[in-house]
C-alpha cells in the first residue's frame, strides 16, 4: 500500500490580529525532512516572525525524530507522519503526530535530561533537550496505542 503525500493549507485572517493554520501529510522520509525545512523557513521569512533560526531547528529535529521513529517500526512506506502549524493570538503552535508509539509516559521527563558526563561523540539522543530550552512549552500525548503527538509553543510577538 502507497501513502500519497498531501498538503492542506488554510489561512484565516481576523481584524487586529492574525490567525493561520497549515497542516501537511507526508511520508516520513528525507524529502519530508528537506521539504519541512523549506515550508518553515519560507513561512517565518514570509511572515517576519522573530525566533526564525530556533524554530526551524525545533521543527527539523521533531520531523527527525517522528521520521526515525517510523523508520524504526517499519512503517515508513504504510503511514504518513502529520505537521500542523499555527499562528494565533501571538504564539506558534506546531504539532507532529506519527504512528510508531512514542516515547512511554515513564520517560517523558528523561528525554529532556543531557549529561555530560554519558556525552559521546554522536548526535543522537540530544534533540529533546534542545527542543524544550527553545520553546515556552512542549507536550506529549499517546493519541492511541500507535499515534503519538509532540507539540510545541512559542511566542512570537513582534
Amino acid at each position: 500500500m502507497m501513502i500519497s503525500q498531501s498538503c492542506q493549507l488554510q489561512l484565516d485572517y481576523k481584524v487586529g490580529s492574525i490567525t493561520m493554520e497549515f497542516t501537511l501529510n507526508l511520508l516520513p522520509d528525507q524529502r519530508c525532512i528537506n521539504f519541512i525545512d523549506e515550508i518553515m523557513n519560507t513561512y517565518l521569512t514570509v511572515y517576519n516572525l522573530p525566533h526564525k533560526r530556533e524554530l526551524c531547528f525545533v521543527v527539523h529535529e521533531l520531523i527527525i525524530n517522528a521520521v526515525e521513529a517510523m523508520e524504526k517500526v517499519k512503517k515508513s512506506e504504510t503511514e504518513s507522519i502529520q505537521i500542523n502549524v499555527s499562528q494565533k493570538n501571538g504564539e506558534i503552535i506546531v504539532t507532529v503526530i506519527d504512528h510508531a508509539g512514542g516515547i512511554e509516559e515513564e520517560n517523558w521527563e528523561d528525554v529532556f535530561q543531557f549529561d555530560l558526563e554519558k556525552m559521546t561523540y554522536s548526535d543522537r539522543g540530544r534533540g529533546l533537550f534542545f527542543v524544550k530550552n527553545m520553546v515556552d512549552n512542549i507536550w506529549f500525548q499517546h493519541l492511541s496505542d500507535t499515534k503519538f503527538l509532540v507539540g510545541i509553543s512559542k511566542k512570537v510577538t513582534l
